[in-house]
């Protein structure tokens, strides 16, 4: 079984119960800290739900809860209609992924020609033969600055307020962590960098998401993330 717990006013999980006695026995948890699992009608004190005779007695009865009911603030697995909406499939994925291709191929557009009439500038009265280098150069750094517009336009915009990218926004998605919280940097750039993994593996990765139970594509497995979406 799985549990949440609550310590402090700060909600964690889910964990395994033996992840959850060995917080207790490390001292992580105490046997007032709280605890919520499936079927549990509201959060409990982790002493009374693994209480020994010796090592973790029973606290006493929590007059007030500090805690909403479980249902209003925990993402429940399997659970797919909650206060943040849904799991998208890959058709929505798609349109998003689809929209926002529309836009970096716009900026791609725009790096190369920059990029490409600078280099061409550089080239002139250089000797002869020159020309060839100086585009190679050119067509590697227009795609290193693409890669870089990329990986920053997806990760910065999945850690802002709006989390997600202009075409998630339009189709009304948004990136969370398993919890339901906004992703941080860090994660937002491994799952961009896992998209490499995902289109490796003939795009087998992207269409996990047609047959995962919280419709995962293989980068946010890997980088812990869920997408959901309201309507």
């Amino acid at each position: 079984m799985q549990y949440h717990v609550a310590q402090n006013g700060i909600q964690s999980g889910p964990i395994s119960e033996s992840e959850v006695l060995a917080k207790l026995q490390s001292g992580a948890l105490s046997a007032t800290d709280l605890c919520w699992a499936e079927g549990m009608t509201d959060w409990q004190p982790i002493g009374a739900k693994f209480s020994t005779p010796t090592a973790f007695p029973a606290p006493a009865a929590v007059e007030i809860n500090p805690y909403a009911p479980p249902v209003a603030n925990l993402i429940r697995p399997g659970n797919r209609i909650d206060e943040l909406g849904y799991h998208p499939g890959f058709w929505w994925r798609f349109l998003a992924y689809f929209v926002d291709n529309i836009i970096m191929q716009v900026v791609a557009t725009i790096v190369g020609l920059v990029i490409g009439y600078a280099a061409s500038g550089m080239s002139e009265g250089m000797a002869e033969g020159a020309d060839g280098e100086g585009a190679g150069v050119a067509i590697l750094l227009a795609a290193v600055v693409a890669v870089g517009f990329d990986w920053l336009y997806h990760s910065l915009m999945e850690t802002s307020t709006y989390q997600g990218s202009i075409g998630k926004i339009i189709c009304g998605i948004k990136v969370t962590d398993m919890n339901g919280q906004r992703i941080t940097f860090g994660r937002a750039t491994g799952r961009y960098f896992g998209k490499i993994l995902s289109s490796l593996l003939l795009c087998i990765g992207y269409l996990m998401c047609i047959w995962t139970e919280q419709k995962q594509c293989l980068h946010d497995r890997m980088s812990g993330c869920l997408l959901f979406r309201k309507g």
